[in-house]
């Protein structure tokens, strides 16, 4: 890790703790003392538990869409990277750092750099349809339910108009994939706002390596629509495990604190999280999270318990994720030193 990278993952956790901490002062009383008293351990290491197997999922994901791309890549090396991944996420914006750590370990287990991209990209497609469709669901859900008077007419309407915004962000997605050509003039405009000082030459090779670029992820799409489309169906069902491991954690965590978990609730609250998340901010979302959280769950959990619900939360959701993201790159940096290769699977016979 770099001088840079360093500052800002200093930024990233100091911002986390000044705000963490401001939530614990702000709402803590006699009942926090109390419902520290009665928090059950059992399902903290549950909630913990569950984050671990989110990790091993999206491992066994990434090993089976290269699988069904030809590749064979050892599950140990996917959640290793999947793991340093989350470490540099932590610390850029959007949480989109861990991509280019996910390609190069890819690359090293002699994957082209081309199908590397393609895979991940694929991945956070993936994501990204899945949010959108449980976000339409599960407001949808919301609207509905809560339609009797038991929350304000305000938010029943703001929860319909999101999920009417989210249906038109899916149909766009949709035609956008459709039309390669599209996201060409769309690359090269954006493209151009930050080469607009260049020279002709060095311009003409960014055009090229765009050109290569989107015609190499279009030819893996079509793969993964063709002979590889059983990685991208077992890969979707995987996306789906692995949320649902990780959304299930809130409500594990409000049953150890001796609360109902509200199932429903709690996971529109964490799909409109998410999408919060993904407008770049600070580093890794840190403090943006952490407000974020304590802002929905103050809305069914007593004030009191918000400040130890959101540390908890944010133990196992971002601090877990810093120390096996230093182990994971440690080994990375150990294997890169020793100049060692990746140990490969051979095909069974």
């Amino acid at each position: 890790m770099d001088t840079k990278q360093k500052k800002w993952l200093w930024i990233s956790i100091g911002l986390s703790m000044v705000i963490l901490l401001a939530v614990m002062v702000l709402t803590f009383n006699e009942n926090t003392i109390e419902s520290l008293k009665n928090l059950n351990p059992w399902f903290l290491l549950l909630a913990f538990c569950l984050h671990m197997t989110a990790m091993c999922v999206w491992a066994l994901r990434i090993r089976v869409m290269c699988r069904s791309l030809g590749y064979l890549v050892p599950l140990r090396h996917c959640l290793n990277m999947v793991c340093a991944g989350q470490l540099i996420a932590s610390i850029t914006p959007s949480q989109v750092g861990g991509e280019p750590v996910r390609i190069h370990e890819l690359y090293k287990a002699k994957m082209p750099v081309a199908d590397a991209t393609a895979v991940v990209l694929v991945e956070r497609l993936m994501e990204a349809v899945l949010l959108v469709l449980g976000v339409i669901v599960g407001m949808g859900l919301f609207s509905i339910v809560y339609s009797n008077g038991e929350m304000p007419e305000m938010v029943i309407t703001a929860a319909w108009i999101g999920t009417g915004f989210f249906v038109a962000l899916l149909v766009i997605l949709a035609v956008l994939l459709s039309r390669p050509q599209l996201i060409r003039k769309i690359v090269f405009k954006i493209a151009g706002f930050f080469t607009k000082k260049w020279d002709s030459e060095r311009i003409a090779k960014l055009t090229a390596q765009i050109d290569e670029a989107i015609d190499r992820l279009y030819l893996t799409f079509e793969m993964f629509a063709g002979r590889a489309k059983m990685g991208l169906v077992l890969g979707f069902l995987l996306t789906i495990v692995f949320w649902a491991c990780e959304y299930a954690i809130a409500s594990v965590i409000m049953i150890g604190l001796g609360y109902p978990p509200n199932f429903l609730l709690s996971l529109v609250f964490q799909l409109i999280i998410a999408v919060i998340l993904m407008v770049p901010s600070t580093p890794g979302g840190a403090g943006v999270a952490e407000i974020s959280y304590a802002a929905f769950y103050s809305l069914i959990l007593p004030s009191a318990v918000v400040g130890v619900f959101v540390v908890l939360l944010r133990l196992i959701l971002y601090y877990s994720n810093l120390l096996i993201g230093f182990i994971a790159s440690f080994r990375i940096v150990k294997r890169e030193a020793a100049n060692q290769q990746v140990e490969l699977e051979e095909e069974a016979v």
